[in-house]
């Protein structure tokens, strides 16, 4: 138990709530999740329903404690982890609903993707977002996320297929947004938020430039910062509130329960890596492949091809393959029947037969064989980040251009590895989509590189040496005064905020 002085007691001990510990043995184990962060919280709430969570947000709001929400913990930015009020929002929230046979379902934030596919699977039916760690991530983090995938782009993200929510905000009120009068009790409930909206809405409308520019960077996979796209498709406040609580990281509040509208499962599927001799020349067939239908376009280039090489199920294309900066395209298509699905290999097809690939290539249906190509996508972060250079952390982070500018924008992130001096940086991700991850292997416990972090300067304040190369390349290839360039959209990250939340 912490105390703040001789006698007092601490923040955490006059929430009085029974819902939180400070055991030592809860504290510590939650002071870890996917990412490289280690953060002890004062303390671990673990709510059993929406009211629970409404007491504690209105506790720790009244004290000024920052509360930070955690589900399924995979976040790899330290998102799930707090120094203050950690909230477990995975014990007592797993339920799952399946309505309307499969069309819909209803789910609590601590069932993960793959038990609500699993449940779903019997009606020929899924969620729209497929993230790859979908065995582990909850949809607690999806939904604070907007967490999308392989195949969903923007279509069947989280965003376009959330029907509502039941959500609670800091002060502790609980609003089902699929109730009939649920903005009337809003507007009653929290009439200042109810109004701010609505003069939000009326500048953002208001303003030809802006809604321009909302319209172009969410016409792309962006979760930058907060979906204020929200403020052009909805005009009720609610409807509104419901769509920025998506991919807001938990920082408005806390979504208990959510109602999705699912999307059918494609059972004739066939699947296939197009082995490229350089980046390049991968990123460059993107366009004409991306027209022509494919569900998934999924990129790895040659870092992430040797590691995934020493697999014991690693794909024939790739086995023997002697890598020398060679690129990777998984790809695939899906019909709803085989008819469907042998005119789209039949239109893909004469396409495919003009690439330049290093090692000949085919279309798969085989179930073992789809699932070793599936294997190496899927299992690629946790392959890659062992491999690593001993005594390096791994850092991802992820980007998203048009399509036509990945190319450039690989080339350019290769450049930049080289001139920085990361070793072994990887390059993959969500290529369909223009959306690619990139991970650093950054040394912290060498003063040469970083020498006092997080500012990334020398003791004696002024820029470490990578610091220093950063900034002398951003001067060298800054825009010039008045040109427009709008730089690469990361779609997801860890923030600074007080109530955060991951699966």
């Amino acid at each position: 138990m912490r105390t703040t002085a001789a006698g007092a007691e601490s923040p955490i001990q006059q929430l009085d709530l029974e819902t939180v510990s400070t055991r030592d043995l809860d504290r510590h184990a939650m002071a870890h999740d996917a990412s490289h962060y280690l953060l002890v919280p004062q303390g671990v709430a673990t709510p059993r329903n929406a009211a629970d969570v409404g007491a504690l947000l209105r506790r720790s709001r009244e004290r000024g404690l920052p509360a930070t929400f955690r589900s399924g913990g995979t976040s790899l930015s330290g998102q799930a982890l707090s120094d203050s009020l950690l909230i477990n929002t995975r014990q007592h929230f797993r339920g799952i609903e399946v309505l309307d046979g499969g069309a819909r379902v209803r789910v609590q934030p601590g069932a993960t993707v793959r038990s609500v596919n699993a449940r779903l699977a019997a009606f020929g039916r899924k969620l729209g977002p497929d993230p790859a760690s979908e065995i582990a991530c909850t949809v607690g983090g999806v939904i604070a996320n907007n967490s999308s995938g392989m195949a969903c782009g923007t279509e069947f993200n989280t965003y376009r297929t959330l029907e509502s929510m039941v959500l609670v905000l800091p002060s502790g009120t609980v609003i089902d947004t699929a109730d009939a009068d649920a903005d009337r009790r809003l507007r009653e409930l929290e009439p200042e938020l109810h109004e701010g909206l609505l003069r939000l809405r009326r500048r953002v409308v208001g303003n030809d430039e802006s809604v321009r520019i909302i319209r172009s960077l969410f016409s792309m996979k962006n979760t930058m910062g907060y979906g204020v796209n929200s403020f052009l498709d909805y005009e009720r406040p609610v409807d509104i509130l419901m769509h920025l609580m998506i991919g807001s990281e938990g920082t408005l509040g806390f979504v208990a329960e959510a109602v999705f509208r699912t999307v059918e499962v494609k059972p004739a599927v066939a699947t296939g890596l197009l082995v490229f001799n350089s980046l390049d020349a991968a990123t460059g067939a993107l366009p004409d492949l991306v027209s022509t239908g494919l569900a998934t376009i999924e990129l790895m280039d040659a870092a992430a091809l040797k590691v995934a090489q020493a697999a014991a199920d690693a794909p024939a294309a790739i086995r023997t393959l002697p890598v020398q900066g060679h690129a990777a395209l998984l790809v695939e298509h899906q019909g709803s029947d085989a008819a469907e699905l042998s005119g789209k290999r039949a239109g893909s097809q004469p396409l495919f037969d003009s690439l330049d690939l290093a090692t000949p290539f085919s279309l798969t249906s085989d179930p073992k064989d789809r699932t070793a190509l599936w294997h190496v996508r899927k299992g690629l972060y946790t392959a890659v980040a062992g491999a690593r250079p001993s005594g390096t952390n791994a850092l991802l982070e992820d980007i998203v251009v048009p399509v036509p500018a990945l190319a450039d924008t690989c080339g350019e992130l290769t450049r930049l590895f080289r001139e920085h001096r990361y070793e072994e940086s990887v390059i993959f991700g969500h290529a369909k989509d223009g959306n690619v991850h990139f991970m650093l292997n950054e040394r912290f416990d060498d003063p040469a590189q970083a020498p006092a972090l997080p500012g990334l300067h020398r003791r004696d304040g002024g820029p470490g040496p990578r610091r220093r190369r950063l900034a002398q390349s951003r001067a060298r290839h800054r825009p010039h005064h008045g040109a427009v360039r709008p730089p690469p959209i990361r779609r997801r990250g860890s923030t600074a905020s007080c109530r955060r939340s991951s699966g």
